[in-house]
Parts: structure tokens; sequence; C-alpha cells
């Protein structure tokens, strides 16, 4: 069972966001509105916004999980070798804690929920 993974952003994850927002976007607009759209709209609107997500997006789990964090470090090097990456950081199982540090407790099983945390040694 592997207690250690990695979270962050790629390119390919963010351009992918941004195709899916830029569907609802076009299906919002009227019939007008698109039939004035250019190609070259598209690719600019899809460009900035995969900008936006690489800066600002949610990090989603890049990795299967390790068994330990150096595992997770060679993993860091490589996926930052081979292509834009943003705000890669190791990820622990671990109790989720509530705004006053102390552990949320599951009402079904009554034992302290797992979550992924950020990994801090």
């Amino acid at each position: 069972m592997g207690a250690f993974c990695v979270y962050g952003m790629t390119e390919q994850l963010a351009k992918k966001a941004a195709e899916r927002a830029w569907q609802k976007y076009k299906e919002s607009m009227t019939a007008d509105v698109r039939a004035c759209l250019r190609p070259s709209d598209q690719a600019d609107w899809i460009k900035v916004k995969t900008e936006y997500h690489l800066a600002k997006g949610n990090p989603v789990q890049l990795s299967a999980p390790f068994d330990a964090p150096q595992f997770a470090r060679e993993f860091i090097k490589l996926a930052a070798a081979t292509g834009r990456t943003s705000r890669l950081c190791i990820m622990q199982r671990g109790p989720t804690l509530d705004k006053h540090g102390a552990p949320r407790i599951s009402k079904a099983t009554k034992r302290p929920m797992i979550t992924w945390v950020p990994y801090t040694r």
C-alpha cells in the first residue's frame, strides 16, 4: 500500500481542462455570436485558459501511490524534465484536520477520515 504520491498540474492536463471549458463557453453563446467566431479566437482562448490552469488550477494526482518519498521525488524530476509542470508536491496519506487542528471523525466508521495531505519533511 502506497503512502506517498505527487500532486500538481501538467500542460497536457491544463490544455484538456481548457478545451472542456471552451466547449461549455461556446454552448453558452447565442447562435449569432457563434457564427462570428474565428478559429483563431478558439486557439487564443484555449491558450490563455491553459496558462490560467497551469498557474491557478486545482492540483490533481499525477502519480500512482509510492511506498517511499524518494520515489515521488524521482517522479517529480522526471515530470519536470519531460514537459511543462507547475506546483508539483509530494502528498502523504494522513488524517483530515478541521479548522482547530483536530482530526475529523467519520460518522459512519467513528474513525479519523484519511486523505492526501502535504508531506513536510
